[in-house]
């Protein structure tokens, strides 16, 4: 859905037109007038960074506390230009160091090697970062867990290389027969882009262009959200890798509408396993043109107590409308095992304001189903009904497979399979009661 959206955002040194959102970027919009700062941002980097400012521009505040770049001039920032291969490739150095980590390394060796002379699944080729996450876990399960997905994803890389080739070799072999003919038809009488067609072809600069422009007028009247980066001591290493792919899923799919949330990551340690993997994600976001707000410091310092409310499944008081004038706090956290209310119990303890998505008034989720959301699917229920207003329509981002009516084909298709393969039960206490007593223990 984000493809085209990520491979923009994803781009390294990407230039993004327009200014900083800073009183430099404020003072150009109100003194140049609407239209003509418009234009601005869509004409070229020269004249977009050219010095002809009608007024004079304020300092830069001194006490801001988002992260810009400001982080890549200090000493102690050089990890970030690095890539994820060459941290961790520091990463395994320095625990190698430790006589005990050494120690446990050679032995991982001897017992990755003795697992793949014994016919697992492992992958032929293991990384650093692959070492690093093997040294982290304390227990053998989790190591074969972990090559079985490693040796999966391997697979699958080769198997894609392998049907490249295939369909390179079969249509080399049709050339070489005379059957590929070349197109007769002149290029002006096909119907294509860049032929007979009255559509141009939109590039991805140009989105990325619109895309940030949206942003950045987002930053100065639109709404704000807060996603609360301070969970990360509340989640596995493999938690956290997948919070910070879905706070980058967050990013792009509000950066699609015309009427985007002005996100803050706010609680986001610098120095933390979630900042190198969203950083890893994104590694434009610590170039000042960027628009995004990096916070370290918690959203109490940013704004108003009696304005925030913390989104939390587990309340009882449902939101009914979207108040403009709030600013609505969604907890970047990964639960996959516990599913303890911790967004609940930091709201009591912060005094905030809480409520929950109206889920329940407007779609029956079947038994069993968990109502959890992941984060980017809450944004985009969110950016929907802001723009919309309809919640019917805002809440497709919920999985079907959720609902009543998905899970009800589920079990007909179960229980058709059974009834069709019988044969393959020894008996038929597999359906008796006695059979369910296992489960009660």
């Amino acid at each position: 859905m984000y493809s085209r959206v990520l491979r923009n955002l994803l781009t390294v040194s990407r230039k993004y037109s327009g200014t900083k959102i800073n009183n430099q970027f404020k003072t150009k919009f109100y003194s140049r007038g609407k239209n003509n700062f418009i234009r601005s941002c869509y004409s070229s980097a020269a004249a977009a960074n050219s010095q002809n400012v009608d007024t004079p521009t304020k300092p830069k505040q001194p006490d801001r506390t988002c992260i810009d770049e400001e982080l890549l001039e200090e000493e102690g920032d050089s990890w970030s230009l690095k890539n994820k291969h060459e941290k961790a490739k520091d990463r395994l150095e320095k625990m190698l160091q430790e006589p005990e980590m050494l120690r446990l390394y050679k032995v991982l060796q001897i017992e990755v090697e003795v697992m793949r002379q014994s016919g697992d699944d492992v992958p032929e080729n293991l990384k650093d970062r692959d070492w690093v996450e093997l040294l982290l876990m304390n227990s053998q399960a989790k190591r074969k867990r972990y090559l079985n997905f490693l040796f999966c994803i391997e697979k699958k890389e080769e198997n894609k290389r392998n049907k490249r080739l295939a369909k390179s070799k079969e249509v080399e072999e049709l050339r070489q027969a005379g059957l590929l003919r070349p197109n007769d038809i002149p290029l002006w009488m096909q119907y294509t882009l860049g032929g007979n067609s009255l559509f141009m072809r939109i590039r991805d600069s140009s989105m990325n262009t619109t895309s940030n422009w949206w942003l950045h007028r987002a930053s100065m009247f639109g709404p704000k959200v807060v996603l609360d980066c301070g969970f990360e001591d509340k989640m596995t290493r493999q938690e956290i890798r997948n919070c910070a792919k879905q706070l980058m899923f967050a990013f792009a799919a509000n950066r699609e509408y015309t009427e985007p949330f002005d996100l803050h990551f706010c609680n986001l340690n610098r120095s933390s396993y979630l900042f190198e993997e969203l950083y890893s994600f994104i590694p434009t976001m610590l170039e000042p043109e960027f628009p995004i707000n990096l916070h370290e410091n918690s959203y109490l310092d940013l704004y108003p107590r009696d304005k925030l409310v913390y989104l939390t499944p587990d309340c009882k008081q449902m939101m009914s409308d979207y108040d403009t004038d709030a600013v609505y706090i969604v907890g970047a956290i990964v639960d996959k095992v516990s599913g303890n209310p911790v967004t609940l119990a930091k709201a009591k303890k912060e005094g905030i304001r809480m409520a929950k998505l109206p889920i329940d008034k407007y779609l029956n989720f079947g038994g069993g189903s968990n109502k959890s959301l992941t984060i980017n699917q809450v944004i985009g229920i969110l950016c929907d009904y802001y723009n919309t207003g309809d919640w019917y329509h805002a809440f497709r981002f919920v999985p079907r497979r959720k609902l009543t009516e998905s899970r009800e084909v589920q079990l007909k298709k179960k229980l058709s399979y059974y009834l069709e393969n019988n044969k393959d039960f020894k008996s038929g206490k597999d359906f008796a009661i006695e059979s369910r007593n296992k489960f009660r223990r």
